[in-house]
């Protein structure tokens, strides 16, 4: 995992590592890194993610990064996930910062930035609550889209 940290670096990743975006966490598994080439197409999500990092003032954690075919059928991802290409990553609160404000503030920083950098990056973004805890989905890369209606379509809304 040396090789994708350095290269995660070199591009201007400095609070997410390669084993965070080859671990699958609530499956307890590291996968082995996708084919190199692959490698550009997951900086635009975490820089998506660093940027949600500075503008809430504390760390989040990556529940999923890369998942393979395997892992992305044992997970119960979607037949076309993003995951399964290196574009993907599902972000958490920190323990430590899970509170209902917490949460709000996280839901509203990653609307926004889909509503101000969504077609740009081809942005994806999805909102989970409250069975999956604070979990946001963000991928970039394939198209703008957004899903979870109960939760995003109305916070969307209100940030408009």
């Amino acid at each position: 995992m040396t090789k994708l940290d350095e290269f995660l670096k070199d591009h201007g990743i400095q609070h997410f590592s390669a084993r965070e975006v080859l671990t699958l966490r609530r499956l307890g598994v590291t996968v082995d890194p996708p084919p190199e080439d692959w490698w550009p197409r997951i900086l635009p999500a975490l820089e998506v993610a660093e940027t949600l990092r500075a503008q809430l003032g504390h760390p989040l954690l990556i529940g999923n990064g890369y998942r393979p075919p395997a892992e992305n059928k044992r997970a119960g991802g979607a037949r076309r996930s993003q995951h399964l290409f290196f574009r993907a990553l599902d972000l958490d609160l920190p323990r430590s910062a899970k509170t209902r404000e917490h949460q709000e503030e996280f839901y509203e920083a990653a609307g926004r930035i889909f509503l101000s950098r969504g077609e740009e990056l081809k942005m994806g973004l999805g909102l989970y609550r409250p069975w999956r805890g604070s979990r946001v989905h963000v991928d970039c890369g394939y198209r703008r889209r957004h899903w979870s209606r109960k939760y995003t379509s109305p916070l969307l809304e209100s940030l408009r």
